[in-house]
């Protein structure tokens, strides 16, 4: 298991949230290149990336992003409002890694398909959960299917790697939910990627146990709760 960097963006400046929440956006670094830089000299094997004003649909970072694209120097995976086959084209042509797909697995008719089809195993499908059950559009509704349903759906469709989310855990510093990957790694043979809580090396150290791909960490970093060396090991 390695520990993933994550960037949020929005109006063209580094951000953090709490629970997905669009009012408690706040800007944690004025330079995303500058921050880069110190996450690539501890060691960073991968770079999560987030468009948040794509995922509220209030206009894009996408030159900024592609800045940082380009220079990661490590594998890029970027999520935030990508509901079209378009959208996932560019961002491959951008030079990411992995495309993440979220709501738009269960509101766009044929979306993942046409992007398994075309890309395979570079698609990462984003599941954020809510006491056990999928939310979308912001985490504020619920679909009908269960967990367990969705997973064999995805791992029958050829998914690869989930990205999952605890919405409750999700930028509060507050630990992750491991009981609940406990549950999810009996439920699937897919890569897990979590996300959502993660505040120390503790809290990482839990998950190590689960045979997770990754552990995805933001805000722990900006508040120097976790040593950002954690970033070059594997666990």
């Amino acid at each position: 298991m390695i520990v993933i960097g994550s960037m949020d963006f929005y109006n063209g400046q580094v951000v953090r949230l709490a629970q997905g929440a669009q009012e408690s956006v706040h800007q944690v670094k004025e330079n995303a290149l500058e921050w880069l830089s110190v996450l690539k000299s501890h060691g960073l094997q991968r770079l999560h990336l987030v468009d948040l004003n794509g995922a509220f649909n209030s206009g894009d970072n996408q030159s900024l992003i592609q800045d940082v694209i380009q220079q990661a120097d490590c594998p890029t995976q970027i999520g935030g409002g990508i509901h079209s086959m378009e959208a996932v084209d560019f961002w491959f042509s951008q030079g990411v890694n992995s495309v993440v797909l979220g709501s738009g697995v269960f509101t766009v008719d044929r979306l993942l398909e046409e992007a398994l089809s075309k890309y395979g195993d570079r698609i990462i499908v984003a599941l954020d959960v809510l006491n056990e059950s999928i939310m979308i559009h912001g985490w504020t509704q619920a679909i009908d299917e269960s967990l367990p349903q969705v997973l064999n759906r995805l791992e029958q469709m050829g998914v690869k790697t989930i990205l999952m989310s605890d919405v409750s855990k999700d930028g509060m510093l507050q630990g992750c939910n491991v009981e609940l990957y406990r549950k999810v790694v009996k439920m699937t043979s897919m890569n897990i990627q979590a996300s959502g809580g993660i505040k120390t090396k503790e809290d990482v150290m839990d998950l190590v146990p689960l045979n997770l791909m990754g552990v995805i960490v933001g805000k722990a970093f900006i508040h120097q709760t976790l040593d950002l060396s954690i970033l070059g090991e594997t666990l």
